[in-house]
This record gives structure tokens, C-alpha cells and sequence, in this order.
């Protein structure tokens, strides 16, 4: 939210001056009409907008500051003032700053897609080239509509990919939970069995008793050990080389690997129908393609079907040799070359690939649940049917 000054006329004709919190610039003039007031003088309060927080943008700022800017140059705004406008808006943030520099630059002269390349927001690369196709078609708002809605759509993913593995997490957690309280809790109530020289304690029974007293006894540093290992794993997870070799391990998991490869085909296939709406070459779009391909081996995959495509090979071909495809996949590529819908069928088969996906975490997740459940019981059932052979041996031993 930011705070605007602004001057306006009202219906009588009297001049009215105030500040307005609003989202954006657009929302403020929207607000000001809905009172009748028709604003000749709006600008964010640099007094109010100096003192917050110049944090990093983070992606959905970056989304929706495209979406904006789409959205005005659809509704007829000059390129120069929508931009203007935005860095006004978002004066306060990253995306502001990363606006006035595009300002700057296109009051030099520069191209907007070279401009906003240069302008230090991190945004996807495919970004940068559907903006630089649409400036030689005129089609810059529907481009960018385009990006925003490819940027939205990764986004969903990833939030997807999120929500899947919390349900996991928790039951892990729980159960790791569950198993600890009983060694802190439980067990070291029957560690004085081990001092009974007339007990005769099976082998599990011992083991688990002492496993309890160790527990209880370095609580503290199995704590300090489980944290300093969280942090660690936390800091090599930064790395990417660590999160590719974590993508491979997950996609040869079984159920969880193949919803990770159609997640990813239809990533790929969204992307690449979208940048050949926007008449991008086909070359360079399946290249900015495979690199949003976040599975190493499956980019392989489509290196080498590039490579094919190169060579004089149609997409249908050169995908078709790399058995990544079902038949049904296949097939509407193909008739989208025939037809010169490519783009459309592409956009089809990611809706077929994401709805399949869906399908598959859903079964992924009935199967996990008694699973998980069934474990924690084994585990917890193991410690306590342990407790009791011990009690009994006690008791053969006393008799």
C-alpha cells in the first residue's frame, strides 16, 4: 500500500486536496473517480514512502507489477507514462527502483525489452523475449498479459509442490515426535530393569531401555545435533548443486518421481506455447524452454530434441525420440504443426500433463496416510511391546 498526494476537481468545480492510500496508481485514480473527484495532480508522498523498508521484490511483486503494466497499456496509456506511473507507485520497493531505471533508460532512447533487461529486476528470462518479439508485432500489453500469466501459473506450481510435501512433513514429524516422547517419557520409568541381575531381558527389551536412558540423559545435545543439522542441510540446500542432485533423487522415487516429471512437461509445454503465441522463433523458444526445466536428465532430453529440431526435424519427431511422451502428447503436437496451432495444442496438452499430475499427488497421498499411520504404530507398538517382554522376564525370573 502506498500513500498519494493529489489535487482534484469535483463535480462543482471546487479544486480538493488530501492524501489516499492505494495499491497503485491506477487503483488511486479508480478510488477518486468513485467520489467524483477527477484527479489533475496525483504523486506518491515522498515523506511517507522514504521511510519504509526497500526490501527485495519477491516473485509475486515482480508478477504483479507486470500484470500492471499490461493492464494500463491495454487501457491505453503511453508506454513511457505507464512506466512512470509504476515507478511512482512502487517507489517505496526493488520493483520501483528497477522502474525508474527502465524510465531512465527509455527517455534515452532504449528499447523497452533492452531496458527492462538492464534494469536489475530479476525476472525469467523468457520475459525479456516475449517483449522483444512483441515490440517488433505492437503487441506489447498482450505479451505481457501472456508472461504475467505464464509467471502466475509457475508460481501455482510451486506453491502445489508446497502444499504437497507439508501433509508429509507433518506426519513425519508427528511421528518422530511421538517415538521421542515415548523414549524421554515412557521408557526410562522401566530403566531400573537393567540393574536387576535376576531379570532375564531379551535382547530388544535392553536395547530399547538403554536407547531410552541415552536419550533422556543427552537430550540436550541430540537437540543442539538435530538443529546444527537442519541449518546445515537448510545452508547446503542454497546451493544448486545440491538442489539438482535433490531433484534427481526425487524423481526416481516411485508414484512421487512421475508426478515430478509431468509437473515438469507441463511447465515446459505452457512455457513454450506461450512463447510461440507471442511469435518467438521456435529455436529459441524450446531453448528458453528447456532451461525453465528443473529435472537434469529430462533437459538432457530436450537438448537433444533441439538438437533435432536444428537438424531439420519437426517438434513431434524430435520429442517422439525422447520416449518422455505419451502417445496422446505426441499426437497433439503433431496436429498442431499440421494445422498451425501448435501454440494452442501445446497449451492443451500442459493442461492434460498439470490435470494428470493432480491426479497422481491425490493417490500419492491416500497411499501415504495409513502408510505413515501404520509406520508410527509399528515403531511406537515395537518400544512398547519391548517394555513388556522385559516385565515379564521380571517376572519369570522372580518365580
Amino acid at each position: 500500500m502506498v500513500e498519494f498526494r493529489f489535487q482534484a476537481t469535483g463535480e462543482a468545480g471546487q479544486t480538493v486536496n488530501g492524501r489516499l492510500p492505494a495499491a497503485s496508481q491506477v487503483e488511486a485514480v479508480r478510488l477518486l473517480q468513485h467520489q467524483g473527484l477527477t484527479p489533475t495532480l496525483l504523486e506518491v508522498d515522498v515523506s511517507v514512502a522514504g521511510k519504509k523498508t526497500r526490501g527485495r521484490a519477491s516473485a509475486q511483486d515482480r508478477r504483479l507489477v507486470i500484470r500492471e503494466l499490461a493492464t494500463l497499456l491495454k487501457a491505453g496509456v503511453p508506454l513511457g507514462e505507464a512506466v512512470e506511473s509504476l515507478a511512482g507507485a512502487h517507489a517505496a520497493s526493488q520493483v520501483g527502483e528497477a522502474f525508474a531505471r527502465v524510465h531512465a533508460a527509455l527517455r534515452g532512447g532504449a528499447r523497452f525489452s533492452a531496458a527492462l533487461s538492464d534494469s536489475g529486476l530479476l525476472l525469467p528470462g523468457y520475459v525479456f523475449q516475449m517483449t522483444a518479439a512483441a515490440e517488433m508485432t505492437g503487441k506489447l500489453a498482450a505479451a505481457l498479459a501472456d508472461a504475467a500469466t505464464q509467471m502466475e501459473y509457475e508460481e501455482r506450481v510451486q506453491q502445489e509442490m508446497r502444499n504437497a510435501l507439508i501433509y508429509p512433513s507433518v506426519l513425519v514429524a508427528s511421528g518422530i515426535g511421538a517415538t521421542l516422547l515415548t523414549f524421554v517419557v515412557v521408557v526410562p520409568k522401566f530403566a531400573n530393569l537393567l540393574k536387576n541381575s535376576r531379570a532375564d531381558l531379551p535382547w530388544l527389551s535392553v536395547w530399547v531401555l538403554q536407547m531410552g536412558l541415552f536419550v533422556k540423559e543427552n537430550l540436550l545435545w541430540l537437540g543442539l545435533g538435530a538443529l546444527a543439522l537442519l541449518s546445515s542441510g537448510v545452508a547446503a540446500f542454497s546451493k544448486p548443486g545440491v538442489r539438482a542432485w535433490a531433484w534427481r533423487l526425487l524423481a526416481r522415487a516411485p508414484l512421487f518421481g512421475r508426478w515430478l516429471v509431468e509437473i515438469e512437461i507441463g511447465r515446459w509445454a505452457a512455457l513454450l506455447g506461450i512463447l510461440l503465441e507471442n511469435r518467438v522463433p521456435i529455436v529459441r523458444a524450446m531453448e528458453l524452454a528447456q532451461e525453465a526445466v528443473r529435472l537434469d536428465e529430462m533437459r538432457f532430453k530436450f537438448q537433444l530434441a533441439l538438437r533435432d529440431l536444428r537438424a531439420g526435424k519437426r517438434l513431434a519427431d524430435a520429442l517422439a525420440s525422447t520416449s518422455m511422451f505419451a502417445p496422446t502428447g505426441l499426437n497433439l503436437i503433431r496436429v498442431g504443426e499440421r494445422s498451425g496451432e501448435l501454440a494452442t495444442m501445446l497449451r492443451t496438452l500442459a493442461t492434460l500433463y498439470a490435470t494428470a499430475a493432480s491426479e497422481r499427488m491425490k493417490r500419492f497421498l491416500i497411499l501415504l496416510e495409513p502408510a505413515a499411520i501404520l509406520l508410527i504404530g509399528a515403531v511406537i507398538g515395537t518400544i512398547m511391546i519391548a517394555i513388556m517382554m522385559a516385565i515379564t522376564g521380571l517376572s519369570t525370573s522372580v518365580k
